[in-house]
């Protein structure tokens, strides 16, 4: 005969049994904050549309103030196909070109009614964002780097420390993703390394449309500066430590991005062996989706 108590703990059991059995549904397992970053990859890798918006700037310890503020956006079409717009001091035509010295006032009027700021189109091929621009000009270069659809990509192929944030509701999941130092190092390294190729190109693009006997002289002085500048540069990321920690914010029912912000913090000595400490912060919010 069962008794009362044994008659408790079976329903118990049944309950329990009923309760966590497949396609019951009425209770979900938290998904890990791993498995949280990998849906909001594949969710935003498989869009053919999407738009956002950002804002990034550098701050020294020093000062505590940021510096280099500016603001920008970003469209992907036909899933590999993305166009940065960022605003920027100066007068440019659409094409990105500056306006030239003496130049009459009526085409000075169509530049200045132009956007102020850069654009720079991207092609997604085999993994890797191509910048798309017979013009040689680093700072369309550097735009790469603003790029999140690539921040996230290259999140996920380095070593990395993913952990829930406080603050989460329930609609959204916030995770806090800290980079491995040595590579979040090595990835700063290859940014700095693309931006000071960039800059050589556009130097000594603007050297070869010299004519005369002062090209191989200008040439060669360029050469002269640019090697300084990567060796300088070489040594002062030798001894770096390089801090990189990423939030994004996840909608819980589509698994996409609304928010990826950053801190990458680079700690450094100068020429007069000083101690320096600098911040590049970025945060972008995602629009639209199609």
């Amino acid at each position: 005969m069962i008794t009362r108590q044994g008659m408790r703990t079976l329903m118990l059991l049944l309950s329990i049994v009923i309760l966590t059995a497949p396609g019951c549904g009425l209770i979900h397992r938290e998904r890990t904050p791993e498995e949280v970053f990998s849906m909001a990859l594949s969710g935003i890798a498989g869009k053919e549309k999407l738009d956002f918006e950002g804002e990034a700037g550098l701050r020294r310890e020093s000062s505590g103030l940021f510096e280099n503020q500016f603001k920008f956006e970003g469209k992907l079409e036909n899933h590999d196909q993305l166009t940065l717009q960022t605003r920027l001091p100066g007068a440019v035509t659409a094409a990105g070109s500056r306006k030239a010295d003496g130049m009459d006032a009526a085409s000075a009027a169509n530049l200045t009614a132009q956007p102020s700021g850069f654009s720079a189109s991207f092609l997604r091929k085999k993994g890797q964002w191509e910048a798309l621009t017979a013009e040689q000009e680093p700072l369309r270069g550097s735009l790469s780097r603003y790029n999140p659809i690539a921040q996230l990509e290259n999140i996920d192929r380095m070593n990395k420390t993913i952990k829930s944030e406080y603050g989460s509701g329930r609609r959204t999941r916030i995770l806090r993703i800290e980079l491995a130092p040595e590579d979040a190092k090595a990835w700063a390294t290859t940014q700095l390394n693309d931006e000071m190729n960039a800059i050589k190109a556009e130097y000594m693009h603007r050297a070869s449309n010299i004519k005369g006997t002062s090209k191989a002289k200008l040439e060669k002085e360029l050469n002269q500066v640019w090697q300084q500048g990567e060796d300088s540069m070489e040594q002062m990321i030798k001894q770096a430590k390089v801090q990189t920690v990423y939030h994004l914010t996840v909608d819980r029912k589509t698994s996409l991005p609304l928010r990826l912000s950053s801190e990458s913090q680079v700690t450094y000595q100068d020429a007069s062996n000083k101690s320096n400490k600098e911040a590049l912060v970025m945060d972008v919010n995602f629009k639209t989706y199609d």
